[in-house]
């Protein structure tokens, strides 16, 4: 092939067809040969070889980067010993070719030709001309140096090496661009609902021609010996280990990098380009295309690490070998811009509260983008929810899918700073940088990140796991990654926006912590409501890998209206379907609506050890229960009684200490309540909830049973001076026939659900799961629960209250499915 002008058309159809297939657009040139002896064709030779080529040959036209590569398809290139280069005869060829275009429609190829060959030579004149100049430079100041004497020499090689430092730090940048064809001054489109900031104009470094281009500029100068030790290099990679033959007999710099994003992708060719390289020893060109393509590397890298750490996850606690794939049990609950609505739930079986509150709703990957109504950025974000509404699980799923490409792609970088974490890094002063190297440590040194253009997202998680006390009035303001601070003044600099004031933060937190930031540094307040009605089903159905099953237990949890209300809630959700998932196992079960006692318990003590493994650690030690951590709960059970006597709802400080509580003990075992209201900063002023009626209705059935079963103790009669002579093995009639009497005679049914719960707790099944919590694990079992259910038969059969009676018949079912768990 040394003469272009002998090729005929069909000579270079022939060779196109034989072509590879890429997925970027096949940009292997026929020159296989040796082309340092290349002889210019002349131009009428010339005409009609690239004539040939403007009908190339798509063979993946789908491809998203197809515009680009098209018009690499129009070009040809020689290899000599200055690189890829276009022929000087350009200007007469384009001329024939709008000569030819006369009487023919234009085609969309012919505006495109020659631009990525011509940016190739305009980066390495550039590149050449600064090398020039330096020179030069260095030239003229080594002259000066030996006629100014000694002393002259050490302040000129202090300049020389303030320079140098002032160079590497440029070379931090990514220093070459392309133009992308539009102007950025330009409105982005409007992307549509549920993909965040994903306004499809993304950073110049991170395009695939900028890509392209530094791949080919550090291949090009390799001979062809090291181009095939670099292909031999690449075969120890899983991609080509068994598939060399995919890139065996590319000679063409350009057409070997564009093979390898196509069968790899931008960020893992740049990274194997990079490591072979290293292996054949051009550590210069490695170096450079490092640099080059800092962000991208980076962006790679990081999507590596949330691969490995947030693609899967463990429902419930954490159990070996029981993660999930986020992606087959993930549905996206209901989210709120935070307004005055009741955080808690408020829908329930038996009582009925108006809700007229009227709230904005957003999808959780848009809750960086403004409203319609809104101009002003949003930077900072801070999401809270009731324990259990799943926070670190949109957490989780956000960064999926911004790793995935799906959402939020405006987002260069996306750094989650887990909470309590923060103060296991390094101990002392540091730069915001070091701190950020401590969890990802492919982020070491990336000054970039101050640009304007560097547009990152840093997610602290679990704000109130965070053992720093970030008070934003009394610390020091940092404004540069570079400066050395303490990590609570770093990260109050981040939030209040001095340092990285073009990055985006967002924060997790239970409400309780969430106070911790002043509300001027937060642009927005979002708040996880939990599933609704129809996720709900989703959610039963899309989590088995029998979607069958999956709408089974669904169905069976609908027969409970209180089941279906309290499964808003993620996590029981969860509890509920692994236990029907189980139970639908057996022919006969779901003959009898479900019970709910069962599941309460359970979930107590489950987000009990949660608050051990959030605030106390994982091990053995840590994880096991205290004698305070039982009495914690008999004194919530308590209050939670009192406050069903008085008809309340909320709960403050003073009602914990009525109890012997402190706000510290509720702080670190807070995942049954949450914090609704704070006026001020008296403690006295603030108000709690638990995380729905239902569970004070539980708590407060649960004393009730445990005091008379542990301590021999009615809550329902007075006080006897002789009760502490009382028996613990009473018979159980005598605290149900009040029980049962006081819930018939209240007019609205407000102690229908504690009564359920109460009758529930004694069957067997669902005692057992107090024993070695509340009980001991040999405690004697209850006398008189035949009594129990006479009493209550009796009760119906009486039907003084129908509306009262309708819950005993539900009590009954309580009973029935207490014995089939047993």
């Amino acid at each position: 092939m040394s003469n272009m002008g002998e090729d005929s058309d069909c000579e270079v159809d022939r060779i196109m067809v034989g072509r590879p297939p890429s997925s970027y657009g096949s940009m292997m040139s026929e020159d296989h040969e040796d082309l340092d002896d290349f002889d210019e064709p002349p131009v009428q030779t010339l005409k009609v070889s690239l004539g040939a080529q403007t009908g190339v040959r798509l063979y993946r036209s789908e491809s998203p980067e197809t515009a680009i590569t098209e018009r690499t398809h129009t070009n040809r290139s020689s290899v000599h010993k200055e690189g890829v280069f276009l022929n000087e005869h350009t200007s007469s060829v384009e001329a024939f070719l709008t000569q030819q275009s006369i009487d023919r429609e234009p085609t969309t190829l012919e505006p495109l030709q020659s631009d990525l060959r011509t940016d190739v030579i305009r980066t390495e004149r550039e590149t050449e001309e600064e090398h020039l100049e330096r020179q030069m430079e260095f030239n003229e100041r080594d002259t000066e140096e030996v006629n100014e004497g000694d002393m002259q020499v050490e302040q000129n090689k202090q300049d020389v090496q303030e320079e140098s430092n002032e160079r590497e730090m440029d070379d931090d940048f990514d220093e070459i661009v392309v133009d992308l064809g539009f102007s950025e001054s330009e409105p982005p489109p409007h992307p549509p609902e549920g993909v965040g900031l994903q306004f499809q104009h993304p950073h110049r470094s991170l395009t695939l021609r900028h890509v392209l281009m530094a791949m080919v500029k550090s291949l090009r100068p390799l001979k062809p010996g090291e181009l095939t030790y670099f292909k031999r290099s690449l075969c120890s990679h899983y991609r080509f280990e068994h598939d060399y033959a995919t890139i065996a007999e590319i000679s063409d710099a350009l057409d070997l990098a564009d093979k390898l994003i196509e069968l790899c992708g931008m960020g893992e060719a740049i990274y194997l380009t990079i490591r072979s390289l290293e292996n054949i020893q051009k550590d210069d060109l490695a170096n450079t295309l490092r640099k080059t393509c800092r962000r991208a590397l980076l962006q790679h890298e990081l999507r590596l690490t949330h691969e490995r750490r947030y693609y899967s996850l463990y429902e419930g606690r954490c159990r070996p070998g029981q993660q999930r794939f986020i992606s087959d049990v993930y549905v996206e609950p209901l989210t709120v811009i935070r307004g005055d609505g009741d955080p808690v739930n408020t829908e329930h079986e038996v009582r009925q509260i108006q809700c007229t509150v009227q709230e904005t709703m957003i999808r959780a990957a848009d809750i960086f983008r403004p409203l319609p109504n809104e101009q002003e950025t949003v930077r900072t974000v801070m999401m809270t929810g009731v324990p259990g509404s799943g926070l670190t699980v949109a957490v989780n799923k956000f960064i999926i899918d911004w790793m995935e490409g799906k959402t939020n792609q405006d987002f260069q970088f996306v750094f989650p700073l887990p909470g309590k974490e923060l103060h296991l890094g390094k101990e002392g002063d540091q730069t915001f940088l070091e701190m950020l190297a401590t969890f990802f440590a492919e982020a070491e040194d990336i000054r970039f990140i101050e640009k304007d253009d560097c547009l990152s997202l840093f997610i602290i998680d679990a704000l109130d796991l965070c053992h720093y006390p970030l008070d934003f009035q009394n610390n020091e303001t940092v404004t540069s990654v570079r400066t050395k601070a303490s990590v609570e003044t770093l990260i109050i600099s981040l939030i209040k926006g001095t340092m990285l004031p073009h990055a985006r933060v967002w924060i997790t937190s239970h409400r309780t912590a969430a106070h911790k930031i002043p509300p001027q540094f937060i642009s927005r307040f979002v708040e996880l409501r939990g599933f609704t009605d129809e996720q709900k089903e989703i959610y039963f159905t899309k989590r088995t890998s029998e979607p069958q099953l999956g709408r089974k237990v669904f169905n069976h949890m609908k027969r409970s209206r209180a089941l279906q209300i309290i499964c808003h809630l993620p996590l029981f959700s969860w509890m509920v379907a692994y236990i029907f998932e189980r139970s639908f196992r057996d022919p006969k079960f779901g003959e009898h609506p479900p019970g709910i006692t069962n599941f309460y318990p359970q979930y107590v003590i489950v987000q009990m050890n949660r608050s051990f493994e959030r605030y106390r650690g994982s091990s053995v030690e840590a994880q096991r229960w205290k004698d305070e951590d039982k009495m914690f709960l008999e004194k919530m059970g308590k209050m939670a009684f009192r406050m069903l006597q008085d008809g309340r709802e909320t709960f403050s400080v003073d009602d914990l200490h009525a109890v012997d509580l402190k706000y510290e003990d509720l702080c670190t075992r807070d995942e049954i309540t949450t914090e609704v209201k704070r006026t001020s900063e008296d403690q006295r002023t603030w108000l709690f909830k638990f995380v729905h009626y239902t569970f004070l209705e539980f708590m407060a059935a649960m004393y009730a049973y445990v005091a008379f079963r542990k301590h021999g103790k009615n809550v329902f009669e007075s006080k006897n001076p002789l009760s502490k002579m009382l028996s613990k093995d009473r018979p159980m009639i005598e605290l149900y026939r009040p029980a049962i009497d006081r819930a018939l005679s209240s007019q609205n049914g407000h102690l229908d659900m504690f009564l359920r719960f109460l009758v529930g707790l004694i069957t067997p099944g669902t005692e057992g799961h107090l024993r070695g919590y509340l009980l001991n694990h040999y405690h004697p079992k209850p006398k008189g629960t035949e009594e129990v259910v006479k009493y209550i038969h009796k009760k119906i059969k009486e039907n003084v209250h129908p509306d009262r009676c309708r819950n005993l018949e539900l009590c009954l079912v309580e009973l029935e499915e207490g014995k089939n768990d047993s």
